[in-house]
């Protein structure tokens, strides 16, 4: 990625400037020509590539931002979310502490950290809040394609983790708190919760 010198052959006195920018697999690549070997026809050449490579860029940019926007490159092969863990942390003297580890990278900055207790607030609340931190740090909205597939993937930290039973609680529309099984939290669980409120 960037601006390179290079000749069309060993033998050759044509100089070229490749301009090379690609985002997720696709690639594209510029050419310009120097005319001549004067530092000034360099120059000139130069300063052409650079407004080629900031067009580039801003390509670059607006492909990253339609990926963001679908969520695709937010999912794991394994369905869980890119840079969100669930982790219990064991310390001498308490009681174990389950909670959501949030880890966002974004090009050029340094990563962000944040965490979601599922102590405080039971797993589903706490994953909603997780994606829903995920999808701030990352400038996306909870009305985007990419928050809605994100939210799909909390029954793969079901399969993946083991979660207490304590931590499964759904509150009912009564108030009543009642526990989950694994099985409930998938779509079992959905059709099983429209067939109890009937």
């Amino acid at each position: 990625m960037g601006i390179t010198v290079f000749k069309d052959s060993n033998d050759s006195s044509r100089t070229y400037l490749r301009i090379t920018r690609a985002i997720n697999g696709r690639e594209q690549q510029r050419y310009v020509r120097v005319d001549g070997p004067s530092k000034a026809a360099m120059k000139r050449a130069m300063k052409e590539a650079k407004e080629i490579d900031q067009r580039l860029q801003q390509w670059q940019t607006a492909v990253r931002e339609l990926i963001a926007l679908s969520g695709d490159n937010l999912i794991h092969e394994d369905g869980t979310v890119v840079g969100l863990q669930l982790q219990t942390r064991h310390r001498e003297g308490r009681k174990p502490a389950t909670e959501f580890k949030i880890r966002v990278k974004l090009p050029d900055r340094k990563p962000l950290f944040k965490s979601v207790s599922v102590d405080k607030h039971g797993f589903d609340e706490a994953y909603e809040l997780a994606i829903t931190r995920i999808c701030e740090l990352r400038g996306l909205s909870d009305q985007s394609e990419a928050f809605d597939k994100l939210l799909q993937c909390e029954d793969a930290y079901l399969d993946k983790y083991d979660v207490p039973t304590h931590l499964l609680e759904e509150v009912s529309k009564s108030g009543k708190a009642r526990k989950k099984t694994k099985d409930e939290k998938g779509w079992i669980g959905q059709l099983t919760g429209f067939l109890r409120s009937r």
